[in-house]
Order: structure tokens, then sequence, then C-alpha cells
């Protein structure tokens, strides 16, 4: 007897659909990392990669799927997206959580970037953001640049020579203070309501 070829509505009839996100969540197997896993034309799958082929078509090479969602066991198609695996990892939750703290981090120490670019050494930013070395630095400015790529600027001022520092300017577009002042007030007001509730 030939085998079942999994269809969209086989997975979907696998998942359950949370209401408040809509995700569909896929109950059937995992893996270790939560990823949803499918059998497809023969071969054992990341589910979102399946569901992505069938929807959308192949997959490119040179590109992967991306939960829009952050959320692995999800198969919802209009969660996934195609990125490169250098965006793939610019939009890891935990990572954008770690920059949107460097970024509040910014504001609160230098308030006046809200309104005007900011001259910084790259000592007191490898002090304010808590990072490893300098180079450690370059590489999460390198990234906040890529990741707000129309809201974050920055440029090397003067090059750093014998004891004088490198000099940095960086600039925030008032977007993303507004975003990030936005998603604290979601976040308070979530807060808020899941306190009144246990009350």
């Amino acid at each position: 007897m030939p085998r079942r070829i999994n269809t969209l509505q086989n997975i979907r009839s696998n998942s359950l659909r949370d209401r408040e996100s809509g995700c569909l969540l896929y109950m059937g197997r995992l893996d270790e990392d939560g990823y949803a896993r499918i059998s497809y034309q023969g071969k054992n799958r990341i589910g979102s990669d399946v569901v992505y082929e069938i929807v959308y078509g192949t997959i490119p090479q040179g590109v992967e799927v991306d939960h829009i969602c952050h959320v692995r066991k999800c198969v919802e198609p209009t969660h996934l997206r195609l990125l490169t695996h250098r965006q793939n990892v610019i939009h890891i939750k935990a990572y954008e959580e770690k920059r949107h703290q460097r970024i509040k981090q910014l504001i609160e120490t230098y308030p006046q970037i809200k309104g005007f670019p900011i001259l910084i050494t790259l000592p007191d930013l490898k002090a304010l953001w808590d990072c490893r070395s300098p180079a450690h630095v370059k590489k999460c400015l390198l990234t906040m640049g890529r990741a707000y790529s129309e809201e974050f600027f920055y440029e090397q001022f003067e090059a750093g020579r014998g004891r004088k520092p490198a000099l940095y300017a960086i600039a925030i577009h008032a977007d993303l203070v507004d975003q990030l002042s936005n998603e604290d007030a979601q976040r308070e007001s979530q807060a808020e309501e899941s306190t009144s509730l246990a009350a």
C-alpha cells in the first residue's frame, strides 16, 4: 500500500490554532529544539520548511524559512518568510531583546540622543553595554545598524590613537524611540492585567 503524502490539510488536522497569536501549533513530533518535524516526500523535515514549500513553492538556495511569530512549532503559512541566514540571526527574539535593551541604555544614559546624534568613546560603549572587548562593541554596532537600517545610525567619528580612544557618532531615529516606548507600555499594561487577574 503506498504511503500517504502529507498535505496542508493533514498538517492542519494535526495542529491547534492559538486564537490570541494566530499561530497554528503543530501537535505532532517536535525535535529537541522545539521545531515541528514532518515527513514529506520520503524525508523527515522541519515542519515550517514543508509548509512553506507546499504553499509558496521551492525554497531557493541561500535562504531559510523564518518564523515571524518566533514560535518554532508554528506552521501557519502567513507566519513564515524567507530570510538569509544573516537576516535570520538578526531577527532571533533573544537578540532583538538584547538590541532593544542596548538602545534603551543609550537613551537612558544620553537622553539628548532622542533629538541629536551623540559622540561616545569606544570604552564608554563597552562599559555601558557590558561588552567583553572593543571588537564585541563594533560587532554590536554593525548588527544594530543592519537590524535597524532606517532608524539606527553610527559612524566612527575619530580613530583611536595611542591613549586616545576611538570616538563614535550615534543617532537614533524618533520612530525607533517611539516603537520601544510603545513596547514598554504594552508590557506594563499586560503585567497590570495579569496582576489584576491574579488578585
